[in-house]
């Protein structure tokens, strides 16, 4: 169950992996991240076996009681960081993909805004390792970005009144990198766009209520279990489609797919057409018909068991609410140590983007270019020189 026009999208070329596929990708980006925050904490162990300020660094109080004075730690003594395992990085993945879902229900956005949220956050984390990318720092910036491509656009300030304490700066600050970490590929076919439709013409004008009420169980799947899990790499949206109304009525999936994709299905077969007769020639009688050609075979056989594994991929994904919160503390936990050698080592700078050590201000002396420089620079129509 293909659709030609598709197949022609880049979220069939560039975002369709098979499950072994997918596992390694997420283990090479994985690696990846594991591999710069070695980096770091080498390099700030350098910093810090040449520099005094290493924890418990105290300066001599004069006491009159015997308490001995914190003996500065050895940096070389402190082990390297734990750092998160592929799976691991997953669930923290997935648990900020709740916590987008609820930001989008602030705004009171539509689906459309929010699958495409969950899927850039999704896309973004199988290049980018959490180690190098904490996810809770690019949740606006990916929620506002869904709302442009999706036609839902608001103003940065209009964005920020809904979110306490947040500043169009914070909104914008990543929104370069998460565009480019998704390949700049904006559009998302989603499920719900065409099989919607398309149940409901098969319905007519008039559904029963347990057709309605599987619609709207199914539009629940299709906005959280689809979304959470991995069906978007490996299914089309119709499979989607129908492996959420699977889960919704299972009856009624199997009907509708006896319908469309049966051996009383009209997919495929050619329409009839009339003989053109030639010009010059008389008409006939009666128009003779074009015979017709040998009917392809149902697909209903082989897409069956494509929905099936469709939807249990997705029923699986509803193991991640139930993860307790002990162990995403715990994931969280070893993941500020990774990103932050300077609070164990006492040297060394933060890592990731959202870590960003202040800037000290420069000098004045430093700043001010010297008179006659900057002001051939602001004579210079195009400014001064690079170098």
């Amino acid at each position: 169950m293909e659709d030609q026009l598709y197949t022609t999208t880049t979220q069939c070329k560039t975002w369709s992996f098979g499950p072994t596929t997918l596992s390694n990708l997420r283990s090479a980006t994985n690696a990846a991240g594991v591999r710069s925050i070695k980096r770091g904490w080498k390099r700030a162990r350098v910093e810090a076996s040449s520099s005094t300020n290493t924890p418990l660094a105290t300066t001599p109080i004069p006491s009159n009681n015997n308490t001995p004075t914190p003996i500065p730690a050895d940096p070389s003594t402190i082990p390297d960081p734990e750092p998160l395992s592929p799976s691991e990085e997953l669930t923290l993945v997935n648990y900020y993909m709740l916590r987008l879902m609820a930001m989008s229900d602030i705004f009171s956005f539509p689906s459309s805004v929010k699958a495409t949220a969950c899927i850039f956050l999704s896309r973004f984390h199988l290049h980018h390792s959490v180690h190098s990318y904490h996810p809770k720092h690019l949740l606006t910036t990916i929620l506002f970005l869904a709302t442009k491509t999706e036609n839902n656009y608001l103003s940065t300030a209009e964005f920020c009144k809904r979110i306490p304490k947040l500043t169009p700066e914070a909104v914008l600050k990543y929104e370069f990198k998460v565009a480019g970490g998704i390949g700049w590929d904006f559009e998302i076919r989603h499920p719900t766009d065409s099989g919607l439709q398309t149940l409901k013409e098969k319905l007519g004008q008039n559904p029963s209520r347990r057709v309605t009420d599987a619609a709207g169980r199914m539009k629940g799947y299709l906005t959280k279990e689809a979304l959470v899990s991995d069906v978007y790499y490996h299914y089309t949206p119709p499979q989607i489609f129908l492996g959420a109304l699977w889960l919704a009525d299972k009856e009624l999936a199997e009907a509708y797919i006896e319908w469309r994709f049966g051996e009383n299905s009209t997919m495929g077969r050619p329409i009839k057409k009339k003989k053109k007769e030639r010009k010059g020639k008389e008409k006939a009688a009666e128009d003779e018909p074009v015979a017709e050609a040998p009917k392809p075979p149902a697909l209903a056989p082989k897409l069956v068991p494509a929905v099936i594994a469709c939807a249990e991929m997705m029923l699986k994904a509803q193991e991640y609410e139930k993860i307790p919160v002990d162990v995403l503390k715990r994931i969280d936990k070893k993941l500020h140590r990774c990103q932050n050698p300077q609070k164990f080592l006492g040297a060394g700078s933060p890592i990731g983007i959202g870590n960003d050590a202040p800037q000290q201000p420069k000098k004045q002396a430093e700043e001010a270019p010297p008179p006659e420089k900057k002001r051939k620079t602001e004579d210079d129509m195009f400014g001064g020189s690079l170098r």
